[in-house]
């Protein structure tokens, strides 16, 4: 399985893995934004940027990129520009007494916007690299092995991360994370200079983005997979951005420190980790549609169980929530990321992103909607209201057909 182009995407994987956990938009950045001073608010505004900005992205660069026959360069700039985010973030931070709280915490937002839009930008080359790359009949078990490799890499740089953020002070130990981020990225760039790409086949005249607006409704009506799949992203997209807030939660009820955030991040990766020792095993019996089923499960249980484990005044047994969240984000991953490849094709896949990517409009808005209802009424409602929301992604789910559900993994 591991030829060139595999190995090239693994690499990638495990050393992007590295550079995320220093960053990680749950934890790490809430923390950040918290400890310059931001409220609740500005954790909303941080998810939307990091979540749902890229999503908006996608559909004006598949414009750019849809006629395109050779993508890897693409996806090489993107992941430059990514670089060049972590590394302003550093830089801000060593300036960081010539800002006021609020402008400090404003370029951040820029930095994290140039990295989100960037990642945009990777995003869609990257799935249509990849899909070139990798055969169907081996996909299933690459994802699982992407997967299980990140996860590896995730736990390495989760220890590097508790030891910078306890034996430094704040805001020295953010800068070192963030100038190990972008480092860490680059070298992870390095392995797609070895990927073969073969061309992408072109059909048909040079389309607009005018056009491809128009055209979404008839690719919505011609395949119900990607209706489908657009919809449960967008249900589950309900609870996966309240996750940034069980940082600002545990802030309001036990002690803050970098202590916390180093152990929520730990628990996170764990999760992580012995989960998908479950999905290799889960996957060749549940498949994708499973996997979809589960994450949907797992991300409407999480807010429920947040508010039982703070009853019990631990912050220790609190942070076991995280497990919890590790577990769904590395089932979500599998599932939509591998159902996703599985439903397109090398002449369509980009188009299929940026229509993907536009039409997940509740990771645009919804960050800022749940900040605006936890000043408004309470940390629970938006735990009760939102699971239930995501619960009924259950039904489209049973009614998704992914093509490689039929098949053996290799």
């Amino acid at each position: 399985m591991l030829d060139k182009n595999s190995f090239a995407f693994i690499w990638h994987a495990f050393w992007l893995a590295l550079a995320e956990t220093f960053t990680d938009k749950n934890s790490v950045l809430p923390g950040l934004i918290l400890l310059a001073g931001g409220t609740q608010t500005d954790i909303g505004t941080l998810t939307t940027i990091m979540i749902g900005v890229p999503l908006i992205a996608q559909i004006l660069f598949a414009t750019v990129l849809l006629k395109k026959q050779f993508k890897k360069k693409y996806l090489l700039f993107g992941i430059y520009l990514r670089v060049i985010a972590f590394l302003g973030v550093a830089l801000s931070i060593i300036f960081l007494n010539d800002f006021s709280p609020r402008l400090f915490i404003l370029i951040i937002f820029l930095w994290m916007a140039l990295f989100s839009i960037s990642g945009a930008y990777a995003g869609i080359s990257y799935n249509d690299l990849l899909g070139k790359s990798i055969e169907g009949k081996h996909r299933k078990k690459f994802f699982v092995v992407k997967q299980f490799v990140s996860s590896i890499g995730i736990l390495i740089s989760a220890f590097v991360l508790k030891e910078l953020l306890n034996n430094y002070s704040y805001p020295v130990n953010y800068k070192y994370a963030f100038t190990l981020a972008g480092i860490l990225l680059f070298i992870g760039s390095l392995g797609y200079y070895f990927v073969k790409e073969n061309p992408t086949k072109l059909t048909g005249a040079v389309i607009s983005f005018k056009d491809i607006l128009k055209s979404i409704p008839s690719h919505l009506k011609e395949n119900k997979n990607l209706k489908y799949l657009i919809i449960i992203s967008n249900l589950i997209g309900l609870t996966i951005t309240i996750t940034p807030f069980y940082i600002a939660y545990a802030k309001k009820i036990f002690v803050f420190n970098n202590n916390m955030i180093s152990t929520f991040v730990l628990y996170q990766i764990i999760g992580m980790i012995i989960s998908n020792l479950l999905w290799h095993k889960l996957l060749r019996k549940i498949n994708y549609k499973g996997m979809i089923k589960i994450s949907v499960l797992l991300y409407s249980t999480i807010p429920f169980t947040a508010m039982f484990l703070s009853n019990l005044d631990s912050v220790k047994i609190f942070s076991l929530i995280f497990i919890l969240v590790g577990s769904a984000i590395s089932a979500n991953k599998i599932a939509i990321d591998g159902a996703f490849i599985e439903i397109s094709n090398d002449s369509n896949r980009v188009l299929y992103t940026g229509i993907f990517g536009s039409l997940n409009i509740i990771s645009v808005i919804f960050p800022l909607i749940i900040s605006y209802f936890i000043t408004k009424f309470s940390y629970s409602t938006v735990f009760i209201i939102f699971p239930l929301l995501t619960l009924t992604a259950y039904y489209f789910a049973a009614k998704l057909n992914c093509p490689a559900d039929n098949k053996e993994i290799i």
